[in-house]
């Protein structure tokens, strides 16, 4: 009985807490559509704060702080978005309208890059998995079915090369963990040539630039990449977006 009980009591818990979310939602999405930018950013941060982590938040708090004019953090939440949904039409138009608003170079991925970020991190995951199961059922049908392993086999090559591909797109996903993008968050931002004060300056960053990770300092410096270009930045003047 005791249990039944604490299982009743959880379940009223988390309907209660869904509520609120609910709840917090409808007041940030009033205040956005009433003009009140600034209230809807805060109502939004607060929901993340509370472990809220899905794409149309990180979306629609894009939206807010791009209408409250931080281009910085609308281009961090647009691209964390697109983390999630990187085929969305309206994520990716609205990054790219803010990069431009920011006077920032949007950087032209490769063919491959296209090809691999097609798909989420998540969705490569599944592909894996649909791969794998549909070659563990063909190899038990080749104990089965002895007669038919050569045409087996070559059908075969369609779930492993499933296996291949998924391996490659979530490795591309990995690599954007360990060499994350960032957002330059102060202005007059200047790339230098070495990862020291005083050093020669290299090319200026514009506010709410997006910029990628190429290797870091010990102290506190980051070696970004941006319009083919690479140099050195404190990370005080950066802002870290990864998947």
């Amino acid at each position: 009985m005791n249990k039944f009980l604490r299982i009743i009591i959880g379940l009223l818990l988390c309907l209660a807490t869904a509520q609120a979310q609910d709840e917090s939602f409808q007041k940030a999405q009033t205040a956005y559509d009433e003009g009140r930018y600034a209230e809807a950013v805060l109502l939004y941060e607060s929901l993340i704060e509370r472990g809220i982590d899905n794409p149309e938040l990180h979306y629609n708090l894009a939206n807010a702080c791009f209408k409250d004019s931080d281009l910085p953090k609308a281009v961090s939440h647009y691209r964390t978005a697109w983390y999630d949904l990187p085929r969305d039409p309206d994520i990716k138009a609205n990054l790219h309208f803010a990069l431009n608003a920011a006077g920032a170079i949007e950087s032209t991925p490769s063919f491959l890059e296209h090809l691999f970020y097609s798909l989420s991190r998540s969705e490569w995951i599944i592909v894996a998995v649909i791969g794998y199961i549909l070659l563990t059922l063909l190899f038990i049908l080749m104990l089965f079915m002895k007669r038919a392993r050569r045409t087996l086999l070559r059908i075969g090559l369609i779930p492993a090369a499933l296996l291949l591909l998924a391996g490659f797109g979530w490795n591309q996903w990995r690599q954007l963990s360990i060499h994350p993008e960032w957002v330059v968050v102060k202005t007059e931002a200047t790339a230098l040539f070495g990862p020291v004060e005083g050093s020669t300056a290299h090319f200026k960053l514009p506010l709410g630039a997006l910029v990628q990770q190429r290797s870091t300092d010990s102290k506190g410096w980051v070696e970004v990449e941006y319009d083919g270009k690479q140099g050195w930045l404190k990370t005080d003047h950066i802002s870290p977006v990864s998947p």
